[in-house]
């Protein structure tokens, strides 16, 4: 404030929001007359509109300030195509949107419970240009049912898309979809993330996060397998044997 750059504007803007002030407390005293009453009255106004404009403000700028990321995870990196469980809009329309300045292609899984906003969010991606591909899901609680469906997506990618600029998000939908989802996943050129949310003092839901990358480390999850694995075998040729 008192720096020389900013100390003539300083001043200025004081200036102006005093005489405003001063106008307008002149402009009430008008309306409502000088007692003490009409005077007690238009400060208490005053300091209502300031309380409730410091609220709204406050509202405002926590929407457009981005929640903070979740201590030690990794946000994905921003992918050409999304796969996405659709359930809850809010979550479903978080982990599009890290992705929309690079995203070409997504394919929204739904039910007939959420397929109003499977449309929804396809009809907006329509608009950005993105490919949208509604797929639905007849049984949700059949987890075998999502992994086919995420392996069809796979196995029929765009001659533009490789398998590692696609990320599928496992955060919607039921428990099962997750389940599914992630198993049609389990490759190493094959990513997955999920959109966490924030919650309130009820456990409930209140704004998602922004997407956290599951990064699975397959080096060292085949050296925890082999052992394992050969032992498997050598019990089976052992059984054979005898």
């Amino acid at each position: 404030m008192f720096t020389p750059a900013a100390l003539l504007p300083f001043l200025l803007g004081s200036l102006a929001l005093a005489i405003l002030g001063n106008a307008g407390y002149q402009l009430l005293t008008n309306w409502f007359g000088t007692t003490n009453l009409a005077v007690a009255k238009i400060g208490i106004g005053a300091l209502l509109i300031v309380f409730g404009a410091s609220w709204a403000l406050s509202r405002y700028m926590n929407r457009l300030r981005p929640c903070p990321p979740l201590i030690g995870k990794k946000p994905p990196s921003e992918r050409k195509a999304l796969i996405l469980l659709v359930s809850n809009e809010q979550s479903s329309r978080k982990a599009a949107a890290w992705h929309e300045k690079t995203l070409r292609y997504c394919w929204l899984l739904c039910s007939a419970q959420s397929a109003s906003i499977a449309e929804s969010i396809k009809r907006d991606f329509v608009e950005q240009g993105v490919k949208a591909h509604l797929i639905m899901i007849n049984d949700v609680f059949d987890p075998l049912e999502y992994k086919q469906k995420v392996e069809h997506i796979y196995s029929d990618l765009p001659a533009d898309c490789q398998e590692s600029e696609v990320i599928l998000d496992f955060t919607g939908m039921t428990a099962c979809a997750s389940v599914g989802s992630v198993l049609a996943s389990l490759s190493e050129h094959r990513s997955i993330q999920y959109t966490p949310a924030q919650y309130d003092t009820s456990l409930k839901a209140v704004v998602p996060l922004n997407p956290v990358e599951v990064i699975l480390h397959w080096g060292l999850l085949s050296m925890s397998t082999t052992p394992e694995v050969s032992k498997t075998s050598l019990e089976k040729a052992q059984g054979k044997a005898s």
